[in-house]
């Protein structure tokens, strides 16, 4: 099963009264930004989710910028949302689907199953006729669902040079840019991690909406990724940054079918914190 939902069976499900969780996943750098958003324009019923306040754990150099929350406080913020067992959820942001992704990744490593992105987001819902809500909206539930962390595979920072040295896959999802190290506008080094391969998220989307799958696993295909004589979803690893861009190609991954890579969360942020790691450049 795909992880995204259109826009019109969104809005089909939420004109029927069908009963779901919808979260508002938008993210701007700016201080409050992201609950002013949420008080200026939401979709009617949605609960607010800042990402980087309720899907993150505290950064550091030893974790990275965005390392995974802390399971104490992500099953609080489970129950405010109304999460309980059988309840769908539909998380969207602004379109780029990155921190929805985020959201939609966390919430199924910690074991909620039916969870999906707005594909293109509060623009889709707008084209396909939805309703914007104002005001504070939603601010609490009382979800009953009982997280079991660990739902979806990972790979940790020790582990990335004997995955490599095994012959397995390992994927930057960053800009060429970043990954040659051209430019680093984030992390303390530029680079990447030594045998990675470099695929940017952006060649597996499309603006506005998510390709077909067959369209997927045939750009993910092209770099080795699946099809025949392509390495299996299993002996792939991915990385970004800090664990966003690389939630959304798990999605889109997931959207082609092949399921099970495992992730890096802590990305080239917690990588390039150590200085005892070595860094590879391409120019």
């Amino acid at each position: 099963m795909s992880p995204f939902i259109s826009a019109d069976e969104l809005l089909a499900a939420h004109t029927r009264g069908d009963r779901m969780i919808i979260l508002d996943s938008h993210w701007a750098p700016e201080d409050n930004a992201s609950w002013d958003a949420y008080v200026s324009r939401h979709i009617p019923g949605a609960f607010w989710c800042d990402p980087l306040r309720m899907l993150a754990g505290t950064p550091s150099l030893q974790s990275g910028r965005n390392p995974l929350p802390g399971p104490v406080l992500l099953q609080q913020w489970i129950r405010d949302w109304g999460i309980s067992p059988g309840i769908p959820v539909r998380i969207y942001d602004t379109g780029k689907m990155f921190w929805a992704s985020r959201a939609w990744w966390i919430l199924r490593w910690a074991g909620v199953e039916d969870v999906k992105i707005l594909a293109g987001g509060t623009p889709a819902w707008r084209a396909a006729g939805g309703d914007i809500a104002a005001g504070i909206g939603c601010l609490r539930g009382r979800g009953t669902y009982e997280m079991t962390t660990g739902q979806m595979p990972t790979i940790e920072l020790e582990e990335l040079s004997d995955w490599v040295d095994a012959g397995n896959l390992l994927v930057d999802v960053r800009g060429e840019g970043r990954f040659i190290g051209r430019r680093e506008p984030l992390d303390r080094r530029a680079g990447h991690v030594p045998g990675a391969v470099n695929m940017p998220v952006e060649l597996l989307v499309e603006s506005g909406g998510v390709p077909d799958p067959e369209v997927v696993r045939e750009r993910l295909a092209r770099k080795g990724i699946g099809g025949e004589g392509g390495v299996p979803p299993e002996k792939v690893a991915v990385y970004s940054g800090s664990g966003v861009d690389s939630a959304l190609f798990l999605a889109m991954m997931e959207h082609a079918g092949l399921d099970g890579a495992r992730h890096f969360v802590g990305g080239w942020s917690q990588w390039a914190g150590d200085p005892h790691r070595p860094v590879e450049l391409k120019v």
